[in-house]
């Protein structure tokens, strides 16, 4: 296969506070991007989520063609998985089919970091709409 139909993608070292910075959906806290298709990755995609204590819970959703996994680093959270609530904390790993309903609400006094994973990288998300409150 030539270089040109498959291109050789660098490797990289992200350095703490290097990762590029986004705010979650509704205020909730922010995204801090680590490997992503801008760096060249197209199997995964990496970021941490900062979710503020107290803040609102996470939107519902899914993704059609993405595995999803979290993986709690520090707090409290409650994953909700196709309606079913599960709470998770440091050290705790979830994993997320693709299709499948999820939200993720800090829960604890402090703020909550969690590592999320995608795969494949290009992330695709559909929010479902809910009349239960707390998805």
């Amino acid at each position: 296969m030539s270089e040109s139909a498959n291109p050789r993608i660098e490797a990289s070292v992200i350095r703490d506070g290097e990762g590029r910075e986004s705010q979650l959906r509704y205020g909730r806290g922010r995204m801090i991007r680590l490997v992503d298709a801008e760096i060249g990755a197209r199997q995964v995609d990496l970021h941490l989520n900062v979710i503020l204590a107290g803040s609102a819970p996470g939107p519902y959703h899914y993704h059609p063609a993405n595995e999803n996994v979290y993986h709690v680093l520090e707090g409290r959270v409650r994953i909700r998985i196709d309606g079913a609530d599960h709470d998770a904390g440091p050290g705790d790993t979830v994993f997320i089919p693709p299709g499948v309903p999820h939200s993720a609400t800090n829960i604890g006094d402090g703020d909550a970091r969690l590592l999320e994973i995608y795969a494949p990288a290009k992330v695709d998300f559909v929010e479902v709409p809910t009349n239960s409150g707390g998805d």
